[in-house]
């Protein structure tokens, strides 16, 4: 096939009917273009490995496990101590592995700072959540916990005197030698009875001070084989203060043993930056209880608010009894994530001295208020498309087919895109997972629909100053132009399927996106722009009209530019060799050094609260 002359043959006498077929068509896209509307679900970037599926089964098959929680707590800079309100702005710099803190003293050791963390582990045991509270065991004292493993809560047992880091203990290698208990007891690793100068306060006397705190965080740190130091951001470090009752290791490390070692003892007190608060729920009784773990099976609802362009996150505070109240009806659930964030809201209302950050998923949140906020970028980008179109065109009627042409194929993409989310639904057969990917869509298939509709607009024109009538210069852009962009389609539409081998569904799924896109695209800029061109000048040109296609008028770029570009670039021709040369050699290296490996910091926005989170596990607990 050479051109679509027959094609143009067979469309042209039969416009009328392409016109009223678009238009029924387009109306049967609204049901698919609804199904659309759903959130974007992280789920979608689901990637087949070993690691995975292991994953899957241990969630499935070990309910009992629970689901774990992290809350990341952070002292503040000193600037910000009382400070109104709870940001991750406010978190103190981190100075680097093994340097402690300065200010306050201790650091999230600190007795102020203690005293807050308690504050918030109360606020989780009065929260509705605890109902879900599975058992759970400190590593720092191998004492069981309920629900919530705290500092707090550390230190109070351990103040208590009734940490089993202060209890003789079983040696199981004498046991099984003598078979007798009491030969097979090894003494207390340490004490709270003996406190040297200090009197051995509880954790919760109005008399303790940071001593005190100075010097059971010395004797958990060196009695419980380095647990109680994980439990802390990895700036931990033994700080030396003359002023301090306690002696311990400045630079230190950890032997074999477990115990702590260094050359230098001096005077100070351990201290860190931050430190975990961890809390175990009950999966499988959260989900009995109307709580979903999966965003796309959530009810939809909206959580944010308008904060100038842009919005924020106010989460949904869903009562307990609604949501019971969904799974008796059998109705979308409520999602986990709101709950988190919610909860992570109540406990920096008491947030002086610390920034309480959760470390949960709360990334569906995230992406669907970050790609709703974007919207005015696309209100923004049409109002700067139709500019540019008329630059480029001069002439109002052809903005307007080029317009609804573009706004015709989002509605046939959206559409198909949904009635194929319908279909898979329905039959269980599933393969479009919509993600963050899929919003490339609009941008990637407008910049080549108009591009294609550019082509047959000006070839129309051109035919027409050529001397051609309206009828002739529609069919010949329909016969060239129709088959090059027919070619160029399939060849974009071969390229967008190499995606199916990808292991990410989302990505899979992008590909044939892309591909229904791309289809609609050249239906629509290919073959219906030349007929819609061809039935508005047809107007024209009865009512007498129909003006004749100026030769002269300039269409952004004055031809003269162009001529002179390609005639001085033949006769400089080595230059510009040796320029696309040196452009290549630089390029290529650049482009073999691109990692193909996604981070959650590449679909979250760098200063949110999510990837901050990111940010300082990899940083402060990467140990």
């Amino acid at each position: 096939m050479r051109d679509f002359s027959k094609v143009a043959d067979y469309l042209i006498p039969k416009r009328k009917r392409i016109h009223i077929s678009v238009f029924i068509f387009s109306i049967l896209m609204i049901p698919g273009i609804l199904a659309t509307f759903e959130p974007i679900d992280i789920e979608s970037y689901e990637m087949e490995s070993p690691e995975l599926d292991a994953n899957l089964v241990f969630r499935e098959e070990f309910t009992a496990a629970g689901n774990i929680w992290g809350f990341g707590i952070f002292v503040r800079s000193e600037a910000e101590f009382g400070s109104s309100g709870s940001d991750v702005s406010m978190i103190a710099d981190y100075t680097g592995e093994n340097s402690g803190l300065e200010f306050p003293k201790g650091g999230i050791l600190n007795l102020t700072v203690l005293r807050e963390i308690d504050v918030n582990a109360e606020t989780l045991r009065n929260h509705n959540v605890s109902k879900f509270f599975l058992p759970i065991a400190s590593e720092i004292s191998g004492d069981p916990a309920v629900g919530m493993l705290d500092l707090a809560s550390d230190f109070r047992s351990f103040m208590s005197g009734s940490s089993s880091l202060t209890q003789p203990r079983i040696n199981p290698y004498k046991l099984a030698l003598t078979l007798d208990l009491e030969e097979s007891m090894d003494p207390a690793p340490t004490n709270w009875t003996d406190c040297g100068i200090l009197e051995c306060l509880r954790f919760d006397d109005p008399d303790v001070t940071q001593d005190h705190i100075d010097l059971a965080a010395h004797r958990m740190a060196n009695s419980s084989n380095g647990s109680f130091l994980r439990f802390l951001s990895n700036d931990r470090a033994f700080t030396p203060d003359p002023n301090s009752s306690v002696i311990g290791p400045i630079n230190h490390t950890i032997g074999e043993d477990g115990n702590l070692e260094s050359e230098t003892w001096e005077r100070g007190r351990w201290s860190a930056s931050a430190a975990w608060l961890i809390v175990n729920l009950d999966r499988e009784q959260m989900q009995d209880s109307g709580w979903t773990f999966s965003w796309k099976n959530a009810t939809t609802e909206f959580g944010y608010e308008r904060d100038g362009l842009t919005l924020v996150t106010d989460p949904i505070r869903y009562s307990f009894e609604y949501c019971e109240e969904r799974e008796e009806k059998n109705q979308p659930l409520c999602s986990v994530e709101w709950l988190y964030l919610a909860i992570e809201e109540d406990l920096r209302e008491t947030d002086e001295h610390i920034v309480s950050l959760m470390f949960a998923e709360g990334i569906n949140v995230e992406i669907n208020r970050e790609l709703l906020s974007s919207a005015y970028l696309l209100v923004a980008m049409s109002f700067i498309v139709v500019a540019l179109l008329w630059i480029n065109l001069r002439r109002i009627s052809d903005v307007a087919i080029v317009s609804t042409s573009l706004v015709v194929s989002l509605i046939w993409m959206y559409g198909l895109i949904g009635w194929a989310m319908i279909f898979g639904q329905k039959t269980g057969f599933e393969f479009i997972f919509r993600s963050q990917f899929s919003n490339l869509l609009p941008i990637l298939i407008l910049a080549l629909e108009i591009d294609d509709s550019l082509h047959s607009l000006h070839r129309y024109k051109e035919e027409r100053r050529s001397g051609k009538t309206i009828q002739q210069a529609c069919r010949i852009s329909i016969s060239k132009v129709g088959l090059a962009v027919m070619l160029t389609s399939v060849t974009t539409i071969v390229a967008f399927s190499a995606n199916l081998t990808s292991s990410i569904a989302a990505l899979r799924s992008f590909g044939i996106e892309a591909g229904i896109g791309v289809m609609c695209a050249f239906f629509l800029t290919g073959l219906w722009v030349p007929l819609a061109r061809l039935d508005i000048d047809q107007w024209l040109e009865t009512r007498g009209k129909l003006e004749d296609e100026d030769p002269d008028k300039i269409h952004m770029i004055p031809k003269s530019w162009l001529s002179s570009v390609t005639t001085n670039s033949f006769k400089i021709y080595p230059l510009v060799i040796v320029c696309v040369v040196l452009v290549t050699a630089y390029a290529v290296p650049l482009m073999t050094s691109l990692e193909g490996d996604f981070q959650v910091e590449d679909f979250v926005e760098e200063d949110s609260d999510l990837a901050v989170g990111v940010g300082l596990i990899n940083q402060r607990f990467s140990d």
